[in-house]
């Protein structure tokens, strides 16, 4: 009951935070670029070098935005003794059955790679490459599918694609969204315009959610159980579309794969300019919508703050972007004198650190 709340709390923080935040409404904040996860059959006392380099490459990609980036010299040469880059690792059991390799089924272990954020950025520095930061692009997703003799229809929020769409998101660092499918939404677009991929009411139904981009997909299931799908990209006035092939899920990998290619290459145009700046402020124990009002409001009382503006919301967590006079230094003193925040201890993002504090209601 108390995590159904918590969600309930989290969607509604957010609709209250970002409803009039333009600045933020073309960007998410994707955090656990460093990392990357996997499903595997045993714990051992070392991963190998075979899960650590497709580890390593998870993260290069993610970090970069760029899937090119495993072909570049250095970055081959890198993958030669993956374990360099690594951090730490750690194991968590669950309770999903993986293939073992003498062809027993098993329930997996999540292992958890996280590689060093100071060292995979030199590494893409010296392949001429860089880390694009955390802020990215958000792309809508509006689905429509066809299985046999069925009519069209909108594929739900809860369907199996949309929770593998989101995977293959998360793998490259990209943020999605996906439309509530309301009345209002349903008034303004209808099925025959996904599938006929016209742009106009689209991208009307499609401005509530202020995205960075929309994508269009059109999925039929034949008689076989086969699919065949087709996509449309609409981004910064261009199209992109795609006709992937393979499996269900072999499709949806290749087409967030060029999405996110074509997506966060703008992160270094003109037309994508978003940069954070600021301190990074993380809150604890915000578990009403009056918690986040009052934080808010103090935060914006204490004197060296210049501007507040949120950056992320993670469960009873709120991720701010604070600009000050005067560093660290003033701002610590200001809430001594009003303590309001308990200090907690400090984590870093890359080479940015974030001041975490713990609200007392």
């Amino acid at each position: 009951m108390k995590t159904i709340m918590m969600r309930n709390f989290c969607n509604c923080l957010l609709v209250w935070v970002f409803a009039g935040l333009s600045t933020l409404a073309q960007a998410a904040t994707v955090n656990g670029l460093y990392t990357a996860e996997m499903l595997v059959p045993e714990q051992h006392a070392q991963p190998s070098d075979v899960q650590l380099q497709a580890g390593l490459k998870t993260v290069l990609i993610k970090v970069s935005g760029r899937s090119a980036v495993v072909n570049k010299p250095a970055v081959v040469n890198a993958l030669q003794q993956p374990a360099a880059w690594l951090s730490q690792f750690s194991y968590q059991a669950t309770q999903t059955p993986v293939a073992a390799g003498d062809g027993r089924e098993v329930l997996g272990q999540r292992l958890l790679l996280e590689f060093d954020p100071v060292m995979i950025d030199q590494l893409l520095n010296k392949s001429a490459m860089k880390a694009i930061g955390h802020a990215r692009p958000v792309i809508l997703v509006w689905l429509a599918q066809q299985r046999g003799a069925a009519g069209r229809d909108f594929v739900s929020q809860e369907s199996p694609i949309y929770a593998e769409l989101r995977q293959q998101a998360d793998l490259r660092g990209l943020p999605v969204s996906v439309p509530l499918l309301d009345l209002d939404d349903q008034n303004a677009v209808d099925v025959s315009d996904l599938w006929g991929f016209f742009r106009e009411p689209v991208l009307h139904a499609s401005a509530r959610y202020q995205p960075d981009g929309v994508l269009i997909g059109r999925l039929v299931q034949g008689g076989s159980g086969a699919w065949q799908t087709e996509w449309l990209l609409l981004k910064d006035g261009q199209a992109r579309s795609f006709s992937p092939s393979g499996s269900l899920s072999e499709q949806i990998s290749q087409v967030m794969n060029e999405t996110a290619d074509f997506a966060l290459a703008s992160l270094g145009a003109s037309s994508f300019n978003y940069v954070e700046t600021g301190l990074q402020l993380e809150v604890a124990n915000i578990v009403e919508i009056e918690d986040y009002l009052q934080l808010l409001d103090y935060l914006r009382q204490l004197p060296p703050v210049d501007a507040v503006r949120v950056s992320g919301v993670d469960a009873d967590r709120v991720l701010f972007r604070v600009e000050i006079q005067g560093g660290i230094q003033a701002l610590e003193q200001a809430i001594r004198l009003n303590p309001r925040m308990t200090a907690m201890s400090r984590v870093h993002t890359g080479a940015e650190a974030v001041y975490s504090y713990r609200w007392q209601q």
